[in-house]
């Protein structure tokens, strides 16, 4: 199998938790350099956005909670959705809050705040949107390790480049309380670094964003 990633790529870094935890056989490779990604990596990915899996039998899987999913279903062990159904709907939760409510509104509204001309009455929207999304997952995780409790989960891989986009993202910004509300979700960090699996893509990110931020100073 092969994922096409990027360190710093949110989405990306979900897959890449997944694949640590189940220590899935997957070789992982860079799209095509550049931001964004160029056109010819459309012949790969319809959508030109990475993760992208290939699977061991050629089949191109896009998207990352179906990358998920399959992963889940391709390498059951160690399972990363619980046993009762009633956990396995707050992990899928918890999930999709970060994916729709939180990363989805954080990441346009990283394009938004640096255009010249602001569209000041979405991106009020947008942060609605983010305060709902996160007050969600506050309220959400458990009082264990990890967001359900003592085992990691899906959530965990969802929630691990989550919390750490809001680092960058509150210092741009200019919102440097923005997770003051949600002591929880705030800890996480602690947990993330201290976890053999979780620091592992918290660090990659740490990584890409050094590489980045360089690559804008002499841009």
């Amino acid at each position: 199998m092969k994922l096409y990633s990027r360190p710093l790529s949110p989405f990306s870094s979900i897959i890449r938790c997944i694949a640590y935890y189940k220590q899935a056989p997957i070789k992982i490779v860079a799209p095509p350099p550049g931001s964004p990604i160029p056109e010819e990596f459309r012949a790969i990915s319809p959508f030109n956005r990475i993760p992208v899996l290939i699977t061991g039998s050629g089949l191109t899987v896009i998207e990352a909670t179906v990358i998920a999913e399959y992963l889940e279903e391709h390498f059951p062990e160690p399972p990363l959705l619980p046993a009762d159904s009633r956990d396995r709907a707050i992990v899928r939760m918890l999930a999709r809050a970060a994916e729709l409510e939180v990363l989805a509104p954080t990441m346009e509204l990283l394009e938004l705040l640096f255009m010249k001309s602001k569209d000041e009455a979405r991106i009020s929207k947008l942060f609605k949107q983010l305060e709902i999304g996160l007050a969600e997952i506050e309220n959400r995780l458990g009082h264990g390790p990890y967001a359900l409790g003592e085992e990691m989960t899906l959530a965990d891989a969802w929630l691990t480049p989550t919390r750490f986009v809001m680092n960058p993202f509150r210092q741009l910004a200019n919102r440097p309380d923005l997770l003051a509300p949600y002591p929880r979700f705030d800890a996480l960090e602690q947990r993330i670094v201290q976890d053999p699996v979780l620091s592992l893509v918290w660090y990659e990110m740490v990584d890409g964003l050094k590489i980045f931020l360089g690559e804008l100073e002499t841009a």
